[in-house]
């Protein structure tokens, strides 16, 4: 069975879901130097993992600090074991370029935005919140659909009139990601419908 790594990118992407992942995948969890609390539903979710998962807290602040923490790593493993299939999960589309790089050179490297695109089936697109969302958006003018993660997170809970939980609005967003119905590039959300 291929041996596979995950590289979390902890400032961008704090939706993880440990569980989602088959039993020949390692976990690297990069937490940025100003993250002072990790949700304890991760903590006990990866201590059930054992030493599949490790932690690298990064130090010093700095724009793309932990960006760079993670392609140095990824360039450290790859030398060492090019057989890995790495994978990032990171909402910043920075690591696309170094990562086309590798695979045209042979190896196996992707970036997702969300654990759920691990599993496409596993995001329903016939969730009753999901679709009504599909559906505003849908009927939106595309000029005048939010263009931030921020203003979308705000417009999915107008959408619901302020009546819906933030780990609900998360949910909806990675299944967007994960049915690519939206992308994201230089923090720009882009729509496919």
């Amino acid at each position: 069975m291929t041996q596979k790594l995950l590289l979390v990118d902890f400032e961008n992407v704090q939706q993880v879901d440990l569980s989602r992942l088959h039993d020949n995948t390692n976990i690297i969890i990069f937490v940025g130097a100003s993250q002072k609390a990790i949700p304890i539903e991760l903590v006990t979710s990866a201590q059930h993992l054992g030493s599949r998962v490790e932690w690298q807290k990064v130090e010093g602040n700095g724009s793309n600090a932990l960006d760079f923490h993670i392609a140095c790593h990824l360039g450290r493993v790859l030398e060492k074991s090019p057989q890995v299939h790495c994978t990032v999960l990171s909402k910043d589309k920075g690591f696309d370029p170094l990562l086309r790089q590798l695979n045209k050179i042979g190896l196996k490297c992707q970036r997702i935005n969300s654990l759920l695109e691990l599993d496409p089936k596993s995001a329903p697109a016939d969730d009753p919140s999901y679709k009504r969302v599909v559906e505003v958006l849908g009927k939106s003018e595309k000029k005048t659909r939010p263009r931030k993660l921020k203003t979308l997170s705000q417009h999915i809970s107008s959408i619901f009139q302020k009546n819906i939980a933030q780990k609900d609005i998360d949910r909806i967003i990675d299944m967007l990601f994960a049915n690519k119905m939206i992308s994201e590039t230089n923090n720009t959300i882009s729509y496919a419908f």
